[in-house]
């Protein structure tokens, strides 16, 4: 039975994901938003291997599988589900001295009717 902390949490992050909806909406229209399903930090910390975090992304059909390695110089590796041709880009932010990045994935399906997707943003 979900009581009244879980509640509000919940609804708290339905907030978020609305509010992160509608800015998602009005300055990139022509894409999807692919949430985060799965963070090994968050998820399963008890399975973390060689330092290794691994983030889920899905929605619309594709998934998006990342792996981080490292902790100052960080190696991402990207695995797209269904497989086939495309082109990835990220954007995100270098906090300074603490160096916290937020970090958003967008995938492109050139010369298809695939709409592009952008992942949650999400702290690396």
């Amino acid at each position: 039975m979900i009581g009244p902390p879980e509640r509000a949490a919940g609804e708290q992050i339905a907030l978020l994901r609305s509010v992160g909806y509608a800015a998602f909406g009005r300055h990139e229209r022509d894409l999807d938003v692919l949430d985060l399903v799965f963070d090994s930090l968050v998820d399963a910390p008890e399975h973390w291997r060689d330092e290794v975090r691994t983030l889920r992304f899905a929605g619309h059909g594709i998934t998006l599988d990342v792996d981080v390695r490292g902790r100052g110089d960080l190696t991402v590796e990207l695995r797209v589900f269904p497989i086939g041709p495309v082109v990835v880009e990220s954007r995100g932010s270098d906090d300074g001295p603490t160096k916290a990045r937020l970090v958003s994935f967008l995938l492109r399906w050139p010369g298809t009717t695939q709409r592009p997707v952008r992942t949650a943003w999400v702290m690396l």
